[in-house]
């Protein structure tokens, strides 16, 4: 089984972050990424992350009265560090890929500072199909290119666009602990990528 990981969130830390700007500022910069990366979606419209998570980070500062360096957090956001378990994760994944919302060349480059590259065959970025996840290009573009997989997440929303778009997925549930969509049912649930694995397997 191919086990594909999201990055931003689940095989990297957000900590960095936290420590600079706060946890309740990094968690509202990073929703209303999500919310103006769907929007843009939604539209038929793409901008590369990067120009949408500092658009998005004006936004948020000026919501929330902060006075930060934009050019010393997105330092932070590209020096991320893994999970605790992410290099055990990946090794016993087997086949080992990534698909992040941040871009291919910006997931390539949290692995290689890690020192985690030569354990992922490849890093898919929404970018290669100009939609960002939960849109369901994103996830047939890795189907179409590796065949059957498994996405390991810890966002819902993630897990269940990789399942609407025919992935089997595996739920982090550690931070959001409770499944948020009602009307459907949750994936898999796992506490640790090691854990997730394991589930994937299976």
């Amino acid at each position: 089984m191919n086990v594909v990981f999201d990055s931003m969130g689940t095989l990297f830390r957000l900590t960095r972050l936290h420590a600079r700007i706060g946890e309740a500022a990094t968690e509202a910069w990073f929703e209303r990424t999500l919310h103006s990366a769907a929007t843009l979606t939604i539209l038929g419209e793409f901008a590369p992350f990067d120009e949408l998570a500092r658009a998005t980070l004006s936004t948020t500062a000026a919501m929330l009265d902060l006075a930060i360096d934009e050019d010393d957090v997105f330092a932070e956001l590209k020096q991320l560090p893994p999970a605790p378990d992410a290099r055990e994760a990946l090794e016993r994944a087997g086949r080992s890929f990534v698909l992040t919302n941040g871009g291919r060349a910006a997931g390539e480059h949290l692995l290689e500072r890690a020192g985690l590259s030569y354990l992922v065959e490849r890093v898919f970025g929404v970018d290669e199909v100009r939609a960002f996840k939960p849109d369901p290009r994103p996830y047939r573009h890795v189907v179409e290119q590796i065949g059957e997989s498994t996405l390991v997440a810890a966002h819902a929303w993630d897990c269940l666009g990789a399942r609407n778009a025919g992935m089997q997925a595996v739920w982090i549930g550690s931070e959001e602990q409770a499944w948020p969509f009602p009307t459907m049912p949750a994936p898999k649930k796992a506490e640790t990528l090691v854990d997730a694995v394991a589930a994937a397997q299976g």
